[in-house]
């Protein structure tokens, strides 16, 4: 998925709003940093987390924001504004330009799943962290992401185009064989459940209806079927019927 433009646009609202901040929060106090600490944000989005490990790590630390889209770089630019401790490097998962253990620990936001080959990128984390640093890895459970409201048909032929938006439906259920295999410890997994009861512009569920519409249109669903389905959602709202419902899970490991 290209995260430029609109997309990108919509993923930093969620991230921004308060269900991204839980899931900040989590990865943030998975990693303990502490100042003078070296930290990667990897897939960085907007920068939120690179701007709190910035502010944690202090003037003689470093914070690392990687990401391929330059857009998402300006923003985390602008969200880091004023810490000179904050890096930037556009740049993917796989082949990062760092030494090895090179970094304190390693976040990652909803990014690993977007990355047909995913232990590419797990074993780059490994080869920049430190033994003995941890990573912290947030991703979603995609079989427990459902918007509720809709007709039921409808919703499952939307639901089953947005399974193509990404090549990992179920990334938190293979995430502990694969980071044993790339170099970590046992890994300890813990969820992050989200609920939406209502559309509002500070709900994820608001963004995430326009992206799953938008990728729907992409993927071969007709306007009328999209238009059908987002005014059944809204409809939905208005009588208090509605709610959207994520299963993202945080995934930590240690360096061995």
């Amino acid at each position: 998925m290209d995260f430029s433009g609109d997309v990108g646009a919509w993923q930093r609202r969620v991230a921004e709003g308060p269900e991204g901040a839980v899931r900040r929060m989590a990865t943030f106090e998975a990693l303990s940093p502490r100042p003078g600490g070296a930290f990667l944000d990897l897939g960085c989005g907007g920068g939120l987390l690179a701007r709190d490990l910035a502010i944690a790590v202090g003037a003689g630390g470093r914070a690392v924001a990687l990401d391929p889209s330059a857009d998402q770089l300006s923003a985390a630019k602008a969200a880091c504004a004023g810490l000179p401790q904050a890096e930037f490097v556009e740049a993917g998962g796989a082949g990062m330009p760092f030494d090895d253990g090179a970094f304190d620990g390693v976040g990652s936001i909803q990014v690993l799943e977007y990355i047909e080959d995913v232990d590419a990128p797990l074993r780059e984390v490994r080869r920049v962290t430190k033994r003995g640093g941890k990573t912290a890895l947030v991703s979603v459970l995609w079989d427990h992401f459902q918007f509720h409201g809709a007709e039921p048909v409808l919703s499952a032929k939307m639901m089953d185009a947005w399974r193509a938006h990404c090549p990992h439906q179920m990334l938190p259920l293979e995430l502990p064989a694969r980071l044993r295999g790339a170099g970590f410890g046992e890994a300890s997994r813990r969820p992050l459940p989200l609920f939406n009861g209502a559309l509002h512009e500070n709900s994820a569920g608001f963004w995430l209806l326009k992206l799953v519409a938008l990728f729907a249109r992409a993927q071969g669903v007709s306007a009328d079927e999209v238009e059908a389905w987002r005014d059944q959602l809204e409809r939905a709202d208005a009588e208090g019927r509605f709610a959207f419902v994520s299963m993202p899970m945080l995934t930590t490991a240690t360096a061995v």
